[in-house]
């Protein structure tokens, strides 16, 4: 058992000394640390600002079959237009994702949220169908 010890006390003094020579690189490290971001600040004020530029989205394109169905949702008025079938909400939700349509809330009595026509959908609308 006495070389056991010998043997294990050996490597811990090996590993003290190799935490302090980490400790010390560690605090030397903070300071070039704090030195480098002073750097990049510096440099930061002195780069022109970039302006921004506006540009001005185009319509989405829709389908005739797209077409009819924003004239439903239309005709619907303000109340909303409900679904009849789970397939027609699912191209409901094709013409939300694409921001023509506005999903309301939920309806209480028919379990089922209403879909209005949204200002781009009324753009959309306004603007002729494009020639076949």
């Amino acid at each position: 058992m006495a070389k056991k010890t010998t043997e294990s006390a050996a490597p811990k003094a090996t590993t003290k000394k190799a935490t302090t020579k980490k400790a010390a690189a560690k605090k030397a490290s903070p300071k070039a640390k704090k030195a480098a971001p002073k750097k990049a600040a510096a440099k930061k004020t002195t780069a022109p600002k970039a302006k921004k530029t506006t540009t001005k989205k185009s319509a989405p394109k829709v389908t005739a079959k797209q077409r009819d169905t924003l004239a439903k949702v239309q005709g619907a008025g303000a109340t909303g237009y409900f679904a009849e079938k789970k397939a027609e909400e699912n191209s409901l939700k094709a013409l939300v994702e694409k921001k023509l349509l506005k999903k309301g809330p939920k309806d209480k009595e028919k379990k089922a949220a209403p879909f209005m026509l949204s200002k781009t959908g009324e753009k959309v609308l306004a603007s002729p169908p494009p020639a076949p």
